[in-house]
């Protein structure tokens, strides 16, 4: 019973303060306010444009199902998809079973800081141990 009296102190004590502070209603508004912009807002965006890119496949792109099978899509007919997987299986699919349209690798730059070398370093011209001097040099006579 005694157990129970010291317990019950400190609730009758924190209900005897004054809890109805604006400041506390204000800053639990305010993180109320930054939950929704830094972890739901960006997850609702990211959902929708991953719906929208689903909505715009079309005959022709390659697509990943959210099985994590990959193929091209060879027909539509309404809300179904014929994929085909590329050894000559076609399979039908309801729409909303693509998971993402798979975009294409973009073509690399042709950049002068990308050159690459036929396995020899610039300047050298023979194979090791040989005369071979480093171009532009003369060789000792």
């Amino acid at each position: 019973m005694s157990s129970l009296l010291v317990l019950g102190l400190p609730l009758a004590a924190a209900k005897s303060s004054k809890s109805s502070s604006p400041v506390f209603f204000i800053l639990l508004l305010g993180l109320a306010v930054v939950v929704y912009y830094f972890f739901l807002r960006p997850r609702s965006q990211r959902a929708k444009q991953a719906r929208e890119q689903v909505r715009k496949a079309a005959v022709g792109d390659e697509i990943t199902t959210i099985g994590g099978l990959v193929g091209t899509i060879v027909a539509e007919d309404g809300d179904r998809v014929t994929v085909s997987t590329g050894n000559g299986t076609e399979l039908t699919f309801i729409r909303q079973a693509i998971g993402r349209k798979i975009e294409p690798p973009a073509a690399p730059a042709d950049d002068a800081d990308h050159e690459q070398f036929e396995g020899k370093p610039p300047g050298f011209d023979g194979p090791a141990g040989s005369d071979a001097t480093p171009a532009g040099e003369e060789p000792d006579k």
